[in-house]
């Protein structure tokens, strides 16, 4: 019955992706609505199709009711030092943070990570030599030695001397912050989409605690970030501020800033709509500052106060739907040097992508075109695939 449910909503879902990609169409044929009412409309239809999109992708069936978060609950010596028991980090350094939210570890009885992410970490690392990168991983999982493609991936991260990789227990790290009530209601538990939900939250909190830059594990590092303003976001659209790629500084406004997002998703936590904890809660805080401007405007001139607003080719050079672009053989020679020129890193949407492999001899194929020449110790260390 479940499982015949489910396809019903899987149907309706797909009707209704359609629908909306012809609305979406419909509306830029429309020339007399007001600019104000257009974003507003665009927003919507932005905010409906990611969450049909994320839907549709991340459907498991009546796997989805298993609690996917379990093992953050887990105590056990089987871990990493935690960061809790490391913290104050190295306030002389601007810090890069990655957080491994998922059980993976866990499951396979030691700690894992697969190429794609590691080669996000080694990215990072190797281009930004004088900052900390850290890797935090929820799960518990010590690291054992055994020869397999992520063992190998591992002992290349460890070669890195600015590379931390690191447990952080959930229970502590949230403790005594604005948002362990979600925990201890258990709002992030029946939560339709709990860890999108986690890693949302968690980002801002490791920022909020420390300051810094949260880059998501789906990118590739192609420039130093030094030069990066101590508050950043990058846009996705005419009207949204990404989440996967942000800085706030630890003092100032960067402190004021991540006060507010913090103190938002405390009070006004939504578990039934995927984005409203993420972009859209980092859009409207940010933009509040600039209430005289509409969020259209505000993208297009790329700053509010002291928040600087980068264009969608410096982190999101292909928009969500486009992603198959990155494993098309046909574009490395196209792809590639137009990243390196007009981006600091790029974000391959692995929720969409994460089942399209790349046999590591098909070199011209734009994503692991990049890994080769920015991870190269991660590609060295694969198997068959990235």
């Amino acid at each position: 019955m479940a499982s015949k449910f489910g396809s019903q909503c899987i149907a309706v879902l797909r009707n209704l992706n359609l629908e909306l990609k012809g609305c979406w169409s419909s509306l830029r044929r429309i020339g007399n609505l007001s600019n104000q009412i257009k974003v507003s409309i665009s927003l919507s239809l932005i905010v409906l199709l990611i969450t049909v999109s994320y839907l549709l992708s991340s459907h498991t069936g009546e796997k989805e009711l298993e609690d996917i978060l379990y093992c953050h609950a887990i105590e056990t010596d089987q871990k990493l030092p935690d960061i809790s028991d490391n913290a104050p980090l190295n306030v002389t350094k601007r810090n890069i943070f990655f957080l491994e939210t998922s059980c993976n570890s866990h499951k396979e009885g030691k700690l894992t990570i697969n190429a794609r992410q590691a080669c996000a970490v080694e990215s990072a690392a190797r281009l930004n030599p004088n900052m900390d990168v850290y890797l935090l991983f929820a799960s518990p999982g010590i690291i054992k030695d055994e020869d397999s493609e992520s063992d190998r991936i591992l002992r290349v991260l460890k070669l890195y001397p600015n590379i931390k990789i690191l447990h952080f227990n959930i229970k502590r790290f949230v403790q005594n912050s604005p948002v362990e009530n979600l925990w201890t209601t258990g709002k992030i538990r029946v939560s339709l989409f709990p860890m999108a939900h986690t890693s949302d939250i968690l980002r801002l909190l490791a920022l909020w605690k420390y300051g810094g830059i949260y880059l998501d594990l789906d990118v590739i590092v192609t420039k130093n970030l030094e030069d990066l303003p101590d508050n950043f976001g990058g846009a996705e659209s005419d009207v949204l501020v990404a989440n996967g790629v942000i800085g706030f500084g630890k003092d100032g406004k960067g402190k004021e800033y991540i006060n507010e997002c913090i103190n938002d998703i405390s009070q006004n936590f939504d578990g039934q709509q995927w984005s409203f904890n993420g972009p859209q809660l980092l859009t409207r805080n940010i933009f509040s500052h600039c209430p005289q401007f509409d969020w259209y405007t505000i993208i297009r001139f790329g700053r509010c106060e002291e928040f600087k607003i980068f264009p969608p080719s410096a982190f999101y050079m292909l928009h969500y739907t486009q992603w198959r672009l990155f494993f098309d053989e046909n574009l490395g020679n196209i792809l590639v040097p137009l990243i390196e020129k007009q981006s600091y890193l790029t974000h391959v949407w692995n929720k969409l992508s994460f089942r399209q492999n790349i046999s590591k001899t098909d070199t011209n194929v734009p994503y692991l075109k990049l890994a080769t020449k920015y991870c190269p110790g991660v590609v060295r260390a694969l198997d068959k695939y990235f």
